[in-house]
C-alpha cells in the first residue's frame, strides 16, 4: 500500500515537474505567512499544472473503454 502511494507520488512529480508541487508548497507558505492574495496566485498555478495531468489521465481512461 505504502509502496503504491510512493510510486503514485513519484509519477505525479515526474509528470507535473517542479512547478507542479512548488506551486502548492509556495501557496501553503504564503497562506501561513498571511498573504492570501499571493497564495491564491500560487494555488492557481498549482491547479493549472495539475489540470493538465488530470485531463491526460481521464483521456487515457476514456481511450481504454
Amino acid at each position: 500500500m505504502l509502496n503504491s502511494i510512493l510510486n503514485w507520488f513519484k509519477v505525479w512529480i515526474k509528470e507535473t515537474g517542479v512547478e507542479g508541487w512548488l506551486g502548492l508548497a509556495v501557496g501553503i507558505f504564503l497562506w501561513i505567512s498571511g498573504m492570501p492574495l499571493w497564495a491564491g496566485f500560487a494555488f492557481g498555478f498549482f491547479a493549472c499544472k495539475n489540470w493538465e495531468w488530470i485531463k491526460n489521465g481521464v483521456k487515457g481512461l476514456l481511450k481504454k473503454s
